[in-house]
């Protein structure tokens, strides 16, 4: 699994366990005794942020899983991130910067996160475990849809217009905001488990007739959860 290393001992002479550096001051890790549950803990620690560290942890029914859950927290931590450091003055064009790096940082973590979660799916149904892969194809599904909605939002003023004449800023703005608001909605499915494929294709068939096209990887990646989900 990407960007996760091994460690036989830490600093604090803890047993073999994962780390993986994230960026921003973010970190996680992954413990490899289980506890007397049998499920392994994990946690995502901000050294940036002063008092308890500690944002997010959990357990996992497995190694790999805990490690999936500390990526998602983390996605979703960085999909929530105020671009903006407070008491600093910022230009809008500074802001809007900010803001289209970090769509772009979680955009490209949940294309990670995506292609481990697919190989381990494809790992799941070879050895027969059938209700860890139906797990993780809902989990796929989350972070497709979040990667797909990040996407249209960084590219929310990008469009394709018929004809010679351009857009005026309100056209622009409005255009902006339209995009924005169906990008909500794919957040929406990807927090709703019973959300199916054809509602999917509802939303995204706003964006198409907009100009406004999704990318395809992400769209392929998305439809292949549905099709997980639907198979199960």
């Amino acid at each position: 699994m990407k960007g996760w290393k091994r460690y036989q001992k830490g600093r604090h002479h803890v047993g073999p366990h994962w780390i993986r550096f994230f960026g921003d001051g973010l970190i996680g890790t992954v413990f490899e005794e289980p506890n007397a549950e049998r499920r392994f803990a994990w946690y995502v620690a901000d050294s940036q942020r002063p008092g308890t560290k500690t944002f997010r942890q959990g357990l996992g029914p497995s190694i790999d899983e805990a490690k999936f859950s500390a990526d998602a927290a983390v996605l979703d931590r960085k999909r929530g991130r105020v671009a903006a450091v407070e008491g600093e003055l910022t230009t809008s064009t500074d802001r809007n910067r900010r803001r289209v790096n970090r769509l772009l940082a979680s955009e490209s973590l949940a294309r990670g996160l995506i292609e481990d979660l697919a190989t381990y799916h494809q790992e799941l149904v070879a050895s027969g475990d059938v209700k860890t892969a139906d797990r993780i194809a809902l989990s796929l599904r989350r972070a497709a849809l979040g990667g797909l909605s990040d996407y249209m939002r960084r590219t929310a003023t990008f469009r394709v217009r018929s004809g010679s004449k351009l857009a005026s800023p309100e056209e622009v703005r409005a255009d902006e905001e339209a995009v924005l608001k169906i990008a909500h909605e794919l957040d929406t499915l990807a927090d709703n488990p019973t959300a199916d494929f054809d509602t999917f294709e509802t939303v995204t068939n706003k964006l198409r007739k907009m100009g406004a096209f999704p990318d395809s990887e992400l769209y392929s990646a998305v439809m292949q959860s549905f099709l997980l989900t639907a198979a199960a």
